[in-house]
């Protein structure tokens, strides 16, 4: 009888110890499940593809990455819709300063990559997370900010490296690198 109360504590303590280690551990993955996903790479890659594409025809795009090294952090472009005569009609302002912007509306719209902000930043996060500590109601932003990795080590590297963020309707969050060359 001893021996069964002392295996079955012993039992019950191992137990408690998994369930004390893997219940923080399984919240983790359920909060990160939503980033980075497979899918959403991809996604991010033809978002790439379509802004490198009017980089190469048209060298005004140099301001939509260059002015984030100015004044601002970064620049946040959203999709938005809006309604003329009971035709919803998809709004975006990245396409606005893209030639292609009948291509970029579509691609954007909820018919194909269902995209609902991007966010364009220098390659390392260092001064975005500083800045986006003060953004109300974008807790879900904020704790995906955090999650990435700044990459400070070498900073010189990265000058010409900016990161392209994308927040889905969906909400899952992607990011991937941007590199031009100036000149």
């Amino acid at each position: 009888m001893v021996e069964t109360i002392i295996v079955a504590v012993f039992v019950i303590g191992i137990c408690t110890f998994l369930f004390a280690n893997f219940l923080p551990l399984i919240g983790d993955y359920e909060r990160v499940s939503q980033y980075d996903t497979l899918e959403s790479k991809y996604k991010n890659h033809e978002i790439r593809k379509m802004i490198l594409r009017d980089l190469n025809s048209n060298n005004d795009l140099e301001v939509l990455f260059t002015d984030i090294s100015g004044t601002t952090v970064y620049n946040k472009y959203s999709n938005y819709e809006a309604t003329l005569s009971d035709r919803i009609i998809i709004k975006n302002s990245l396409c606005d300063v893209l030639d292609s912007r009948n291509y970029c509306n579509k691609l954007l719209g909820k018919d194909h990559l269902d995209v609902k902000e991007i966010y364009i930043t220098k390659f390392k996060l260092t001064d975005m997370k500083n800045s986006v500590k003060s953004l109300d109601g974008q807790r879900a932003l904020k704790e995906y900010i955090d999650y990435l990795p700044s990459y400070s080590k070498y900073s010189s590297r990265y000058n010409n490296y900016y990161r392209l963020i994308v927040i889905y309707n969906d909400g899952t969050m992607s990011n991937i690198e941007v590199h031009y060359e100036i000149g």
